[in-house]
């Protein structure tokens, strides 16, 4: 099952309800015990008020159950709406690595392999070392333009997130470790917009993208949303193509956090 970083985040106050309900009890059998010796007629009332405490505080519960599950869910849907746009960019950019690949070097026939990003990443790597100094060229052209369509995406998710802080807070669905986090991606894609603006030659070209993807597979694992994405295989271009796989991938993510 697919997790969320922030997941319900109304709780019902169970030990309040639980006092009030033990508390109520307790008087109850004290006064029929006492009811029991002295035939007092006050013991009668302390028992029914107890009795009537009881049955309000069990409405009570199943009304405030009602209302914190309707509102979690209005907290999910305001959180998915914010964040599911970065969360597809960042899939966006993974999988760039493979479109790469499979149109970069037609002379292997990539399109029916399965990889992780990190997998594709290191295919297009190795694929290009071995290309001639004018076929290296135009695939610096070539990488560099959709490169900086994804991370233009990217930044522009981050952005709209920005803009979204107040709903985010009134939903309790605001989170520090979560800012944290997209201040990482945000920190990581400004390091690769200004690797692609630069003039850098190949060898520095992938020694700038082996450190951001490095960091990358970290900040993925960070976030519980999309942890699975380091683990997924997937062809060129199809990221969801083979649901089973998409499955396992999140079955192994989620045993990685014990």
């Amino acid at each position: 099952m697919l997790k969320r970083h922030i997941n319900n985040p109304y709780k019902l106050n169970w030990k309040l309800y639980c006092l009030i309900c033990v508390g109520s009890v307790a008087a109850m059998i004290a006064a029929v015990i006492h009811n029991t010796i002295t035939g007092s007629t006050v013991s009668d009332i302390i028992k029914n008020l107890a009795l009537g405490v009881v049955a309000s505080t069990f409405v009570a519960l199943l009304i405030e159950i009602g209302n914190v599950r309707e509102r979690n869910e209005k907290a999910n849907s305001v959180y998915d709406a914010v964040y599911s746009n970065l969360q597809y960019q960042i899939m966006c950019y993974i999988q760039t690595w493979s479109c790469l690949c499979c149109i970069a070097y037609k002379n292997n026939d990539y399109s029916i392999e399965k990889h992780t990003w990190t997998e594709w990443y290191e295919t297009t790597k190795r694929e290009f070392a071995e290309c001639d100094n004018n076929r290296q060229t135009e695939l610096m052209s070539f990488f560099s333009r959709q490169l900086r369509e994804r991370i233009d995406g990217i930044e522009k998710a981050i952005a709209q997130i920005d803009n979204q802080q107040y709903i985010l807070k009134i939903n309790e669905v605001y989170d520090e470790s979560l800012r944290f986090i997209l201040e990482d991606y945000r920190f990581e894609f400004d390091a690769a917009r200004l690797t692609l603006e630069g003039r850098l030659d190949s060898d520095s070209f992938w020694q700038s993208f082996d450190a951001i993807n490095k960091d990358l597979v970290n900040y993925i694992g960070n976030w519980i949303d999309i942890k699975y994405y380091n683990y997924c295989k997937f062809r060129p271009c199809s990221f969801y193509e083979d649901l089973a796989e998409v499955k396992r991938a999140i079955k192994c993510s989620t045993s990685a956090e014990v």
